[in-house]
């Protein structure tokens, strides 16, 4: 079955996001309008981040927001998909869990994280995605409040070793849904990718983030915000995040391998996961055997704006998007899954030298 021909816009957007999010090197979630009080005093970025880091902290968050995707600006789509369209909502987070919830006429679309476990439901197809994460190491997993706050010497030199890769601004003093904060921007050094920049605005008062938005290489405007309308700081309950997906939607399974061969690929039969490139302009991989008879689907290909393109005579289905591009094909009995926030052109390379 052709993986773009039939799967949700969600777990396409949801490809792309996750090529996105393991590109860029900081990722947050956004959870403030920029509003009217009171403005932080100027400060180098070490040191809005030092005094941000304080031992006050938030017990957790609650928040209405407002997602906006322009991923596919200038594209024809009829889809009432609040992931593809945009949506307003709601968010809760606290230590270790997160919901968001996502309103739409077709029924409300819910991400739900617990730990490590995560389930995402889709009402358009009335399908749950869910799964596991990879266990944190030690060091991630390690009492917090054993934690000393970092120095602002600290500080810097992690700032320092992130210049590397990208290009910081200072410590821009604005304030976020009435809070005073800091915004700082960060633009890759490298040319590859289709990732111009990010701007992440955090509390000046307790470092938690408060607007986040990605921005396609040349582009002013935003291909993803999400911001909230209303922000409360405080204990959330935890029955918050005890919810179900609704009974009698079609469960998939997700699951990345962490067992690779010497060649680098995954030793698990049923799927193989490999990164091509490195950094914001990396390309992830997926294959998997299929029937040898299986061809490329020609199932109706929905809302989203596919283009049908040859990969060394194999038809295969293309969705570009502002951020990246998604290729699927079947070869040899072999289908292919191609992501990466790279142009058309960049992916139809890479699948010509798989």
């Amino acid at each position: 079955m052709t993986f773009l021909r039939t799967v949700s816009g969600r777990r396409l957007l949801a490809v792309i996001l996750g090529v996105v999010g393991a590109c860029v090197l900081g990722t947050a979630i956004a959870i403030a309008a920029t509003g009217s009080g009171p403005v932080p005093a100027p400060a180098s970025l070490a040191d809005a981040l030092h005094s941000a880091l304080n031992d006050k902290g938030v017990a957790g968050v609650s928040a209405n927001i407002s997602f906006t995707d322009n991923l596919f600006s200038g594209s024809s789509i009829e889809t009432s998909d609040p992931l593809i369209t945009g949506a307003t909502g709601r968010l809760w987070a606290t230590d270790g869990h997160l919901r968001i919830e996502l309103q739409s006429d077709n029924g409300d679309s819910e991400i739900v994280l617990n730990g490590r476990s995560f389930w995402a439901y889709d009402p358009a197809s009335n399908t749950v995605y869910e799964g596991v994460l990879p266990p944190q190491s030690h060091t991630d997993t390690a009492d917090k409040s054993a934690q000393a706050r970092p120095t602002v010497t600290e500080i810097q030199s992690q700032l320092d070793r992130l210049r590397r890769h990208v290009d910081l601004s200072g410590a821009m003093p604005t304030d976020v849904g009435g809070q005073p904060a800091y915004t700082v921007s960060l633009t890759p050094k490298t040319s590859a990718g289709l990732i111009g920049s990010t701007e992440l605005s955090f509390d000046a008062n307790n470092a938690v983030p408060l607007d986040f938005a990605v921005f396609p290489r040349g582009d002013s405007t935003p291909a993803l915000e999400l911001q909230a309308t209303s922000v409360s700081y405080g204990a959330v309950p935890l029955s918050d995040f005890q919810i179900s997906p609704p009974a009698g939607a079609q469960v998939v399974h997700l699951s990345l391998s962490q067992d690779h061969a010497e060649n680098g690929s995954s030793s698990r039969h049923h799927q193989d996961v490999q990164v091509v490139g490195k950094g914001v302009g990396s390309v992830v991989v997926i294959k998997h055997a299929v029937g040898a008879s299986a061809q490329t689907g020609s199932g109706p290909a929905g809302s989203l704006p596919l283009q049908t393109v040859k990969i060394d005579g194999t038809s295969a289905q293309q969705l570009s998007t502002s951020l990246g591009t998604v290729l699927e094909f079947t070869r040899d009995g072999v289908s292919y899954l191609l992501a990466g926030s790279v142009s058309s052109a960049t992916l139809d390379l890479v699948a010509q030298g798989l």
